[in-house]
This record gives structure tokens, sequence and C-alpha cells, in this order.
């Protein structure tokens, strides 16, 4: 009998001590948080939160909504869950994947995104990224908010500070064969969100203090209020002067992770997973779970409400693993109490 109660101890008890402590923070010095398997969890905590109607449900409102990346998602969810969608669903899915719908859509949205910076899918976010990478962003932006600053009124410091920043990166591209790109598409990325509505408050909180640290916005309202702003050619060259004595070290950290992210989800899925970044620092966190979990990322945040790897390692989710293979635990300890009293039995016959 005290063979089977430290069985059930080591089976159960131990690995939740484990997980409650690794939780908690207390095993950071002992152990990597990489050598814990994060899909186990991940599919743990998604198997209790949601089913094959759920996601179905999920893909028709999306679909209902125009919202035809949020779809995929779902569809794409539901693959990796092996959760069926309903027949009816899947049929809708595949009837708005035709070609000719794709083309239709796209075609229209990229060119309301080239125009104006921002959008709700993903080629209107393809062409808000091509018009900054063309630096037709940036002279726009810095145009409307540059005015702003330049007359005294309520600007966008992160705005600006992003298209400045955005100018000086497309020329250390050009002049490095293309070692600013991923600067410049962070930069783009960055301002789309904002633009669109998903950055957090405390987010651009650390933005703007670190533009404010790598620029002197005052002397660039001084540069710009000498230039005639309707004048591109002018604009750019004033604010490209001015940018060459900027430092950007701080800045070029977080372009960086917002970059990566991009290469692993996408650029619209980038600008979405936003929302779920309240500081610098969380954009790491989000860029791990991206790179490797992709496009499903933000699915994945939506339904279970956790936004990191870690935060799906957690002794509850270690609970919901073992309830799968709770009877072969049961199974496992019928043998051999069922092999102790056989042994017993037999014994006592022999006796």
């Amino acid at each position: 009998m005290r063979f089977l109660f430290s069985l059930v101890f080591f089976l159960l008890a131990l690995p939740l001590v484990f997980m409650l402590a690794f939780e908690r923070g207390l095993l950071d010095d002992y152990v990597n948080e990489d050598a814990i398997p994060d899909e186990p969890f991940i599919r743990a905590e998604l198997a209790s939160k949601t089913s094959p109607e759920d996601l179905s449900r999920r893909v028709d409102a999306a679909l209902e909504a125009k919202a035809w990346d949020d779809a995929a998602m779902y569809a794409e969810i539901a693959v990796f869950m092996d959760m069926p969608l309903a027949p009816d669903t899947a049929m809708r899915l595949e009837a708005e994947n035709a070609f000719a719908r794709r083309a239709a859509r796209n075609t229209g949205s990229f060119v309301t995104g080239f125009v104006t910076g921002t959008g709700d899918d993903t080629p209107a976010f393809m062409g808000a990224l091509a018009s900054d990478l063309t630096v037709v962003g940036d002279i726009r932006d810095i145009s409307s908010e540059g005015s702003k600053l330049a007359r005294g009124e309520e600007y966008s410091t992160m705005i600006l500070g992003l298209s400045v920043v955005g100018l000086a990166a497309t020329t250390a591209t050009v002049a490095t064969g293309g070692g600013g790109l991923p600067a410049r598409v962070g930069v783009s990325l960055l301002k789309i969100a904002r633009k669109s509505g998903t950055i957090t408050a405390g987010f651009a909180r650390d933005m703007s203090r670190l533009l404010n640290e790598a620029m002197n916005f005052d002397k660039l309202g001084d540069t710009l209020r000498a230039v005639d702003l309707a004048d591109t050619a002018a604009t750019r060259r004033a604010v490209t002067s001015y940018a060459d004595g900027i430092s950007f070290a701080r800045v070029a950290p977080v372009l960086d992770d917002v970059a990566a992210i991009e290469r692993a989800a996408g650029p619209a899925e980038t600008v979405r997973l936003m929302r779920y970044v309240e500081n610098t620092d969380d954009l790491a966190r989000v860029g791990k779970m991206t790179g490797k979990y992709g496009t499903k990322s933000r699915g994945i945040m939506e339904i279970t409400g956790k936004t990191s790897l870690r935060a799906f390692k957690t002794a509850w989710n270690l609970i919901l693993m073992a309830l799968e293979w709770v009877w072969a635990i049961i199974g496992g300890i019928g043998a051999l109490v069922a092999t102790a009293l056989g042994r017993r039995v037999a014994s006592r016959r022999r006796a």
C-alpha cells in the first residue's frame, strides 16, 4: 500500500509542485524555459476553451463581418487542433478563397492602404507598408504631423518621430544594400498599427519616450518651419539632413523586434498583435510566440486569454494534460493492485 501511495505522489504531486514553482519564477536560475515543451500545454488550454462547434461559429462570424483574415486564422487553429469545421462552414470558407473573389477584394484594399497608410485586412496593410517603404508614407506623415508641430499645435510624437526614423532607415537601407531594411519595416508597421488603433497606451508611452530621447523635437520644428512642406523633395532633403545627427541606438532594438514578428506572422498579423503588447519589453515575448506558431498566435491568444509561451506552462494545464491520461494511470495502478493481490493469494495457497 505504501508503494502505491508513493507511486501516486511521484506521478502527480511532484510534477504539480514543479510546475507551481516554475510558474512563480522560483526555478529560473535552474530551468531553461525552452527546456519545457509548450505545444502540449497550448493544446491542453485550447482543448478546454474551444471546440469544433466554437471554431465553426468563429469562422462563420468572421465571414459575415468580411474579416477574411480572421476566418482563415480560426480555420488554421481548427487544423492545428484536429477539430474539423462544420461542412457548411468549410464550404463557405472555400468559396471565399476562390481566386476571383480574393483578387477583387485584394486590389481595392491594397490601393486604400497605399493612399491612407491604414486599413483592416492584409492587402490594405501591404499597401500601407508599400507606401512607407517607398518613403511616400513618411513624407505624407511628416507633412501632416510636422505642419502641426511647426504651428505649435498638438501632434503625434510617435507618428512624426517614426517618420523621421523611417527616412533615415531608408537612406541606410540604400547605402548598405539592405542593411537597414528590418528597421524600415519596423517603422512602417508601428505607424500602421498606431493609425489602426492597435497600439496600447503603455507601448505608445514607451515608444514616445524613446523617440524623445533619440531626437530633439524643438530642433525638428525649426527645420520644418524653414522648408515648404508641400515640396516633397525639399522636405525629404531637410529631414534627412536633420536625421543625420540623431542617435537611434535605443529605438533600433524595438524596430528589430517588430520586424522579427513580421517575418514570422506577416505584416497584417503584426499590426493586430500589437494589441497584446503593453510595453516595449513585451515585444520579445510576443515575438517568441509568433516565431513558433506564426499566424495562429493571435487566435491562440484570443481564445485562451494568454499572451506568452510561459503563461501556458502552468500547473492547471498540467492537470488538464494528466486528465487525458487518467484512465491509463488508474489502469496502471489497478494492474499493480491486482498483481499484488494475486501474489498474496498465491502465497497463502502455498502456505
